[in-house]
């Protein structure tokens, strides 16, 4: 258990959602790297090699050959990593439009990984180089119980933990998206993903979130179209609404002073799914908003700049 709860600690301001680095380890079957099928054709027909910093995510599409189009018992690439001593092997879902694929890749804010070869069954379809970015950090003071927990928290903490992880492991397999991502506050950002926090001058984490200055009471509206998976109250992140959008992507709001989504419901962006608040461990009334892909937490700035990448080209993902 207490694995668990430090990594549940170091995710959040608030966000408990994050997955170990090595929940994603799969025992798959993958072409050795040195195996080029199709990789010249790919690589003359479009940029085959994309670069992620660590923490953020990409928007790929490439275009399917013959059969691929509609074989339907192999809907997720294989990535493996390349670089370290015991690399991950992940699983990444993605959807057909006639003869194109399209998917959202998510690089950990953890990764060691120095590049990625990524296949389609016996077909490398792109490579992927992690570059690392120059996070910062910040010294904040909060409650010492939310510090150093007693036993009745940990063991909350700890069920909440593996509940969350039924839920992201559980994503819808479509995608509700169907326009750019958006930032869900236009206010000024007291704490960026990806600083590495230490918590009353002991505790070092990192915090895999954006937090956006929010009076109690302000209304939140969703990033983008999608399921509430979950809306309640949780240890860290105090009241939560949590965002199923398809295809591994999860946007999460915490904090708040009242939830007014429920689970079940299909929200659309722009939708006010809670109000803002001081609840869970936090030190002021502010928004904590989280994006989750493929089990990593990723930068939600990332994932906005991204969409409108997508979309730019009037691009649908159904």
């Amino acid at each position: 258990m207490k694995w668990i709860l430090l990594f549940l600690f170091s995710s959040s301001c608030a966000n408990i959602s994050a997955l170990s680095k090595k929940e994603d380890v799969k025992n798959v079957s993958v072409p050795d790297s040195s195996n080029s099928v199709s990789s010249t054709k790919v690589e003359e027909s479009w940029p085959s090699t994309f670069d992620v910093y660590n923490g953020k995510l990409k928007y790929i599409n490439f275009p399917l050959i013959r059969g691929e189009e509609t074989k339907r018992n192999n809907d997720k690439i294989i990535c493996k990593e390349q670089g370290v001593e015991k690399p991950l092997i992940k699983m990444i879902p993605f959807v057909r439009e006639g003869n194109t694929a399209k998917l959202y890749y998510a690089e950990s804010y953890h990764s060691q990984a120095k590049k990625h070869f990524c296949y389609l069954g016996e077909r490398q379809v792109f490579t992927i180089n992690v570059k690392l970015f120059p996070y910062k950090e910040e010294h904040l003071s909060v409650a010492r119980s939310k510090v150093v927990l007693s036993k009745k928290d940990q063991a909350r903490a700890a069920r909440e933990w593996h509940m969350l992880q039924k839920i992201y492991k559980n994503a819808y397999k479509g995608s509700y998206i169907n326009e750019p991502f958006i930032v869900p506050l236009d206010s000024y950002i007291t704490s960026r993903y990806g600083k590495r926090r230490v918590f009353n001058k002991v505790k070092k984490t990192q915090h895999l979130g954006n937090d956006f200055r929010a009076k109690v009471g302000l209304p939140i509206p969703a990033s983008n179209r999608g399921a509430v998976v979950f809306a309640g109250d949780l240890f860290y992140t105090g009241n939560v609404v949590i965002l199923d959008h398809g295809l591994g992507v999860f946007s999460l709001y915490a904090h708040l002073s009242k939830v007014i989504s429920k689970v079940g419901d299909i929200v659309e962006r722009g939708a006010i799914v809670g109000l803002s608040g001081m609840t869970g461990r936090v030190s002021g009334p502010h928004l904590h908003w989280g994006v989750k892909v493929h089990g990593f937490n990723i930068d939600g700035f990332s994932l906005v700049d991204e969409s409108k990448n997508q979309f730019s080209m009037n691009e649908k993902l159904y």
